[in-house]
């Protein structure tokens, strides 16, 4: 396994631009990480000069960790069919963005919890949406992953697939697509499930982890990984048993900043130890 960090608890510093991408990436790599994730809300525009701009700052940094996941948070479940046709749009955007920036994955929603939205309603729309920036994802060569989860900032709403059963309807059809699953332990864990019992029903598309912790079931409630109710050493026990070698991304949502994320990396290299080298993004269930 490798490991990866996206910094929640930097967000409002990487959104407002009082960071730069580049200088999280080298943060990342200087704590010890073997990778970096980004959202989506990091860039402020896909203009060409601002891509441009981007890129040359990460060339100075000289990384020698690889960018590994990109954070998007598509709306597939929106009621009105012409929103949902602007967010497959959207979300065709932001593949083309991980590629430019040689994202190998990027993390996908199902959408919102909407007022009234049936589990059968809310499959069949995220699953349609889904089917079709398949051939988007192909065109650039990034790998669509899907996660159960709970809700981000960039939403007013719950997620759709935090309920278990409608995230496992979701999965039982979209597992025969080439998409695969981001498997988020705290969301796992805040949903009322079983982490362990969710985690087998989708074990043999897991491409990507989220490593994350919560301090309370029912909502997420973000805390130092390894200090709340996550049980890691039977989720990662698990995950061995099954022969998963990818990567793992810590979602470090404490509010603790740079250190919560050193913090974070000394408690996950328990269950995912540095190589002498980092190594190229993952390929588990490809």
């Amino acid at each position: 396994m490798k490991l990866s960090i996206l910094p929640v608890s930097l967000f409002p510093e990487l959104t407002g631009g009082r960071m730069t991408i580049a200088s999280w990436a080298s943060f990342a790599q200087q704590a010890g990480a073997d990778g970096y994730d980004a959202s989506v809300l990091f860039f402020p525009s896909t203009t060409a000069t601002t891509v441009l701009t981007i890129k040359r700052q990460l060339q100075e940094q000289d990384l020698s960790i690889p960018p590994v996941m990109l954070c998007s948070y598509p709306d597939f479940t929106h009621p009105d069919e012409l929103e949902r046709e602007r967010q497959i749009d959207y979300f065709r955007r932001d593949i083309a963005l991980a590629s430019a920036f040689g994202f190998p994955y990027i993390r996908m929603t199902a959408g919102q919890a909407h007022p009234g939205l049936s589990i059968d309603e809310g499959v069949r729309s995220a699953a349609s949406c889904i089917e079709r920036v398949i051939d988007t994802a192909e065109k650039y060569h990034v790998k669509l992953c899907l996660e159960n989860h709970a809700k981000p900032g960039a939403w007013p709403k719950t997620d759709f697939t935090f309920r278990p059963e409608a995230f496992i309807e979701l999965f039982r059809i979209v597992k025969d697509m080439p998409v695969g699953i981001n498997f988020d332990t705290g969301n796992a864990m805040a949903c009322g499930a079983d982490p362990v019992q969710l985690l087998e029903t989708v074990i043999d598309r897991v491409w990507t982890g989220h490593l994350n912790d919560t301090s309370t079931v029912g909502s997420l409630t973000p805390v130092l990984v390894g200090t709340g109710l996550v049980d890691f050493d039977a989720i990662f026990g698990y995950l061995k048993r099954h022969g998963f070698d990818g990567w793992v991304c810590i979602e470090e949502a404490s509010g603790r900043g740079l250190r919560g994320i050193s913090e974070a990396i000394t408690f996950a290299r328990k269950y995912v130890p540095a190589s002498r080298k980092n190594a190229p993004a993952g390929r588990f269930g490809q």
